[in-house]
């Protein structure tokens, strides 16, 4: 079992539980996040800084040992990985969990709240987990989050999102196909099939999922 420190700007060694915690909850998570999970296992965190912002008090930052730039990702958009749930030891209270990620590698996590408490590390409840990428990265596919449900958000790659005028109908680029066709979402939650020539917007019945599976 195992306590966080007094929230004051401090600089200590990555402890056990932190990392136990992050690696039982990587691996509710589905494949895609596997390579976070090996990060833990190199070893890469030499330890932690407490008390890093006062704009976000709970946020713990991690610095690292050797071998990080082997898990480097300089093109992949930074994200958080939100709406995480884990509780207390005895389970009398529930906190919101964070994972952050920059360049392909976990920078920190949050548990907001946490003073005394001690947490199970095998509590995590991702169910409703929420991989969420940086609004300065791509401010298309932020506005995108405010149109589609949080499952289908999940079925999108932010780098794929940009916004473009079609007879006065705006849309989200999501995905494209052969011929310069694309999958597109219109501003009012449509998904669509727009072809390029013959030049046409099509209305489509079937669910994203099931789009983007064909």
């Amino acid at each position: 079992m195992f306590r966080l420190f007094n929230r004051k700007k401090s600089k200590r060694p990555v402890q056990d539980w932190e990392l136990v915690l992050m690696y039982k909850t990587l691996e509710k998570l589905p494949t895609e996040f596997e390579y976070l999970k090996r990060q833990i296992e190199a070893d890469i965190f030499a330890s932690s800084l407490v008390g890093y912002s006062a704009s976000y008090p709970d946020y713990v930052a991690f610095s690292y040992a050797d071998g990080i730039s082997a898990f480097e990702r300089k093109r992949e958009h930074g994200y958080k990985i939100t709406n995480i749930k884990v509780r207390d030891i005895g389970g009398s209270k529930t906190f919101m969990y964070v994972i952050y990620v920059h360049n392909g590698v976990i920078t920190g996590y949050s548990i907001h709240g946490l003073k005394k408490q001690i947490i199970d590390v095998i509590s995590a409840d991702t169910d409703a987990y929420v991989k969420e990428f940086y609004a300065d990265d791509n401010e298309d596919y932020e506005s995108l989050k405010r149109i589609i449900s949080k499952d289908d958000l999940k079925l999108i790659k932010p780098e794929n999102v940009y916004k473009l005028n079609l007879k006065g109908r705006v849309f989200y680029h999501i995905e494209d196909l052969e011929d310069g066709d694309f999958i597109g979402i219109e501003s009012n939650g449509q998904i669509c099939k727009i072809t390029h020539d013959p030049f046409e917007i099509i209305l489509l019945k079937e669910n994203l999922a099931e789009i983007l599976s064909m």
